[in-house]
């Protein structure tokens, strides 16, 4: 299976960053037993589970009468939680939106860290940040996480996204000057090698016209960036809106997408060619549903999960009136629903095609919210048609795997101690991923 690790020896380099604060190596052991158990990389679900850990790793996990507390081991009962590997979201914004205003001075590197940490408080243990950071502060906190002196979940990035002149996402105020706008194919080739300087971890395309409000970039313009991003051995994802553009853009050799086809069902044709070529799909269902989902006053509208992370004040405005008028007032309210309803058919229409389907969100952006939006992605998936292990599945070792996460992200004997656990069963129902009681880093609990 060809995978972005194979592509790109450096992450190799970081596939066991801190994801926490730096700690001493000890050996500490702990018991813990009366669980349900999701190992991940689609093994099967222990009832009644145990796992042993230290600060090094999983020594052993398997049924309470299979693996016993070793002598000395502190005992941690967790009958009625599920424990399961942290999540992997491989489309993020970060830095931008403060208080859910979104802004380009709210882009710095305290807005950055206070993003990655909500996302690891949420469960989630890695971020790719899709196309939006500007400068080096990205990259610098990448260091420093690489080097194991500074925590959050482990930050991966593309840098600055490759858009047409005046293209998308341009007309946003906050990103008018986060992607780099290219008009020529030596511009574009360009812009790859920049990205390329600064060891990006891939290359970002956007290529949709926002209903015609933009210009779209040209696939001479980005077969010329691909063809650039093969000779630095950097896969693409493309952000995609119509079905024409997701073909053009497998024959020319993209990685994944970073949005779901919207415009019309996907075809057997385009199914069959991802499958063949391995190209993955970050359906991103959340950040679509919230086109039209505001304006329903939704339940899961401050929910418990949700305000632990999102402010009072925010919750608030999201429930006032003026607000859920306004978003009924929308004249895309209608074309929303429809091309939300595309995009759960097509999620459906490609996992059963075989194709890889990857945990996504948006979030970082306005109305969604990092690391809370990643589990309302989880259950958006299982709507869609996924078994909640798929929908799992696809948040943790399927996304390990494209980052190139030592292990992957799964809980098996020898691999990293970093988990959730949960009050519930999520095999069963996918909402309960959300009843989060703790995080553990390393084999550590995070505050």
């Amino acid at each position: 299976m060809k995978r972005l690790y194979a592509i790109l020896p450096v992450l190799a380099l970081f596939a066991c960053a801190a994801e926490g604060p730096a700690t001493s190596s000890t050996s500490t052991v702990t018991y813990f037993h009366g669980m349900t158990l999701i190992p991940g990389e689609g093994q099967s679900v222990i009832r009644d589970a145990a796992m042993v850990v230290d600060r090094e790793g999983i020594i052993a996990t398997g049924t309470s009468a299979e693996v016993t507390a070793p002598p000395g081991a502190s005992l941690v009962d967790l009958s009625g939680r599920t424990v399961m590997p942290l999540l992997n979201s491989l489309h993020v914004h970060l830095g931008y939106m403060i208080d859910n205003v979104m802004a380009a001075e709210n882009y710095t590197r305290e807005s950055i860290l206070t993003d990655l940490n909500t996302h690891q408080r949420s469960g989630v243990g890695a971020v790719l940040a899709l196309g939006s950071d500007r400068g080096d502060a990205a990259f610098q906190i990448r260091e420093e996480q690489r080097k194991g002196t500074l925590g959050g979940a482990r930050l991966f990035t593309v840098g600055r996204g490759i858009t047409a002149k005046g293209g998308w996402p341009t007309v946003i105020a906050a990103l008018a000057e986060a992607p780099q706008q290219v008009e020529t194919e030596e511009e574009a080739r360009g812009a790859v090698r920049a990205m390329a300087d600064k060891k990006v971890d891939a290359i970002k395309i956007w290529v949709d016209d926002a209903g015609g409000r933009t210009l779209k970039i040209s696939p001479e313009l980005y077969s010329a960036a691909i063809d650039e991003a093969k000779k630095h051995g950097l896969p693409v994802l493309a952000h995609v809106f119509y079905l024409a553009d997701a073909k053009k853009l497998v024959k020319a050799g993209i990685a994944g997408f970073a949005h779901s086809v919207r415009d019309e069902p996907i075809d057997n044709a385009l199914a069959s060619a991802m499958k063949a070529r391995d190209v993955f799909y970050i359906p991103t269902l959340g950040a679509h549903e919230i086109g039209f989902s505001y304006a329903d006053v939704p339940a899961w509208v401050g929910e418990p999960a949700m305000a632990r992370s999102v402010s009072a004040d925010v919750i608030g405005k999201l429930k006032s009136a003026d607000f859920v008028d306004a978003q009924k007032a929308s004249p895309g309210l209608s074309a929303a629903r429809e091309q939300y309803a595309i995009a759960l058919e097509n999620v459906k229409k490609l996992a059963d095609a075989g194709v890889r389907i990857v945990l996504g969100t948006d979030s970082g952006t306005t109305n969604r919210f990092p690391g809370y939006f990643e589990h309302r992605e989880l259950k958006l998936m299982v709507d869609a048609g996924l078994s909640p292990l798929q929908a799992i599945e696809a948040g943790t070792t399927v996304g390990g795997e494209i980052l190139g996460l030592k292990n992957a992200g799964a809980l098996a004997a020898g691999n990293d101690a970093s988990f959730i656990v949960v009050d519930g069963d999520p095999s069963t129902d996918i909402r309960t991923t959300r009843n989060i009681e703790d995080v553990y880093v390393r084999g550590e609990v995070l505050p």
